[in-house]
């Protein structure tokens, strides 16, 4: 007998109210270039940006530790991160990941085209194409299939696995509501 594990364990996935949630019709195959080959399950709350194949990636993000400034050429971030060398952040590309610190990473770019304050959301250049937030954890075994949401409302962005910033919430558009804090 062999054991699968169907459902994952110690992983943030997002909430939302799941009345008002409406998925897209269709899943998408999810290009995995560029993941960490640790992550295993690809969690629910993801946001997926639509790639130039049809296939959608994760939205790449990170939470800026302490602010930078414009040209910087070292930028540090929260840990939970995806982002790996040869990523882009903020539109400058990633040379190194120092993940040698308890409380952040050290990500070091080629320069920051504008400034980055403290608790600031950098992306990796595909916030504008984001199409929706992944409906449901997926197990990362191949060949993956995933599903992302047309519409969701009260989203409590705190449980949100990866931080977004204004531009995905853009692209969400008004089909995506955060709850009033």
């Amino acid at each position: 007998m062999i054991y699968k594990e169907t459902k994952p364990t110690n992983i943030q996935e997002g909430v939302w109210d799941e009345k008002s949630c409406v998925r897209r019709q269709s899943g998408f195959n999810l290009d995995q270039t560029g993941l960490p080959a640790t992550l295993k399950w690809l969690p629910k709350g993801a946001p997926l940006a639509l790639t130039a194949s049809g296939k959608v990636s994760v939205c790449k993000t990170a939470k800026v530790y302490e602010a930078a400034t414009k040209s910087a050429t070292e930028v540090k971030v929260y840990k939970g991160h995806l982002l790996a060398v040869g990523d882009s952040l903020a539109g400058s590309a990633i040379s190194a990941i120092d993940t040698s610190n308890a409380d952040y990473d050290k990500v070091t770019v080629a320069a920051l085209a504008e400034k980055a304050d403290k608790d600031a959301v950098l992306d990796n250049g595909n916030a504008a194409k984001v199409i929706g937030l992944n409906y449901a954890s997926v197990e990362l075994d191949g060949m993956q299939s995933c599903t992302p949401t047309l519409q969701a409302y009260e989203i409590e962005e705190d449980t949100l696995p990866y931080p977004i910033n204004d531009a995905i919430k853009a692209a969400l558009t008004s089909r995506h509501a955060f709850k009033i804090k």
